[in-house]
């Protein structure tokens, strides 16, 4: 490739990241040129035709990563109407990481395509979410809630909760009038009966759907103490008030850890020598400990046994936990065509 053309498309590049978004080729020159620095190791198309520096992609977290991927997109393609995760991801609600390698779009009909759902949906109205045509937010809501597992579901009720500064019975209220008649409302329901806005991140809301799946008395959330040697306050993840003493409860975890140092300029030492001081004065309040991982969580055994040792009552698994809806069965033409008993041609 010329210099000169290496150096216009880095220039390109970073212009286009630096504004939140990939960058599209306008020709063919550049298209197979990007094409050898992927092939080279530099650059990086994470969705098809689109591309950024392989080492500033990797900088940037996977939400910001899929709201960038999101607005390329709706530039490409004015006309789209984004809905389910990738709306609700640009309306800022907690979207699991799991559903970020999918773009949902509504449309006239139903198919999925190169990393593109796209759903048989009727906007009446959209909404401009940084010049990304999106569902509404209840709608949105509505979708992401009821096609997750309960623990996915109650990260994403949680935080509508925190976004639309609304109660529970409040928001159950909205979603009844604004999406009436849908499949799945029973379900939705159930998760907000759950919701609590005070959980900060998705881990934390993961960690209290096992709690209540498995049975565990629930703590309080951010409960915070007050140190009068620092003159500072303190907040734990989750508290559980015992007649044996109180215990706080915290989720670790590395990206915790560097989200933390990134937001307050921060290295990671510096981040850690903070949370060591902050439990050795919340123990002198003598407050016990229960601190586990996102592992521990995902596997369930070894987060109960942490807190079974620390004395954290719970009833066993709780058969009135959140249960997602079971998909509505359609007909497909083959199975019409066998109901009649027509012969059914090869392919069909």
């Amino acid at each position: 490739m010329p210099r000169s053309l290496e150096d216009v498309l880095v220039r390109k590049l970073t212009d286009a990241f630096s504004n939140g978004k990939l960058y599209a080729p306008k020709t063919d020159s550049e298209r197979r040129g990007l094409k050898r620095r992927v092939r080279k190791g530099t650059v990086t198309s994470p969705y098809k035709g689109l591309y950024a520096l392989k080492d500033q992609w990797a900088e940037a977290e996977k939400s910001q990563q899929y709201k960038m991927i999101i607005a390329t997109l709706a530039e490409l393609y004015p006309s789209w109407v984004f809905c389910s995760f990738s709306a609700a991801s640009m309306q800022g609600l907690e979207v699991p990481f799991t559903e970020m390698n999918r773009i949902h779009i509504a449309t006239t009909c139903s198919r999925r395509t190169h990393g593109l759902v796209c759903h048989h949906m009727k906007i009446n109205e959209h909404v401009s979410v940084n010049g990304v045509k999106c569902a509404s937010v209840e709608s949105s809501l509505f979708e992401c809630i009821r096609k997750s597992d309960f623990k996915y579901a109650l990260a994403v009720a949680d935080s509508a909760l925190r976004l639309l500064k609304l109660n529970a019975n409040e928001m159950i209220d909205r979603l009844a009038t604004k999406c009436k008649g849908k499949h799945g409302m029973a379900y939705v329901k159930d998760v907000f009966s759950h919701a609590n806005s005070k959980a900060e991140n998705g881990g934390e809301s993961y960690a209290r759907a096992v709690m209540i799946e498995n049975g565990v008395m629930l703590p309080k959330l951010q409960v915070e103490h007050y140190d009068p040697v620092t003159k500072t306050k303190y907040r734990d993840d989750f508290e559980w008030e015992l007649k044996t003493g109180n215990v706080a409860g915290e989720l670790d975890g590395n990206k915790k850890y560097t989200l933390i140092a990134k937001e307050r300029g921060l290295t990671i030492e510096q981040v850690l020598l903070e949370e060591r001081q902050r439990e050795s004065r919340l123990r002198n309040q003598g407050l016990k400990f229960a601190r586990f991982s996102f592992d521990q969580l995902r596997n369930v055994a070894p987060f109960l046994d942490i807190l079974d040792v620390c004395g954290i009552p719970r009833i066993g698994t709780n058969p009135r936990a959140p249960k997602p809806p079971t998909k509505r069965r359609t007909i497909t033409q083959r199975t019409y065509r066998r109901k009649r008993k027509e012969p059914v041609k090869d392919g069909g």
